[in-house]
């Protein structure tokens, strides 16, 4: 849960570099944004997931989350480029998107994605389960 935090606050504070360096360059603003979160997630999510499926996870809620906050960013210029202004409220839900969308997701992940230690059960033979259905014991 401690990755899922960092993370989360890492996405909030790379907003303002990642949106400065998009003007010119928009890949490199979602580099900028993107590829610290994944590293952190993924780092932080090793031991639980495994190395593989960590990564997956990370790429998967960093790439989410990116697409939560790009959607919230572009509301928020058209909003400001209509000539009506934007208020504190929609600054406030620009910088809290990325954190909130990192945060709930990585929850999400931890909450569905097994884990490393979850492998699936060897299927029992058929003559074993049918002795355990015959009132639980064996018969000798």
């Amino acid at each position: 849960m401690a990755g899922i935090l960092g993370a989360a606050v890492l996405a909030a504070l790379l907003l303002v570099p990642g949106l400065r360096l998009g003007v010119d360059r928009p890949w490199l603003g979602v580099v900028v944004i993107v590829v610290p979160v994944v590293v952190l997630l993924t780092a932080t999510g090793h031991r639980h997931y495994g190395f593989v499926r960590a990564t997956l996870v990370a790429v998967v809620v960093t790439l989410l989350g990116a697409a939560v906050s790009w959607v919230v960013a572009l509301f928020t210029l058209v909003k400001a480029l209509s000539g009506v202004g934007i208020g504190v409220g929609w600054t406030v839900l620009l910088f809290l998107t990325p954190a909130v969308s990192v945060m709930a997701l990585g929850a999400l992940a931890l909450r569905f994605v097994p884990t490393s230690d979850q492998r699936p059960v060897a299927r029992r033979s058929s003559a074993l389960t049918l002795g355990a259905h015959a009132g639980g014991r064996s018969r000798s």
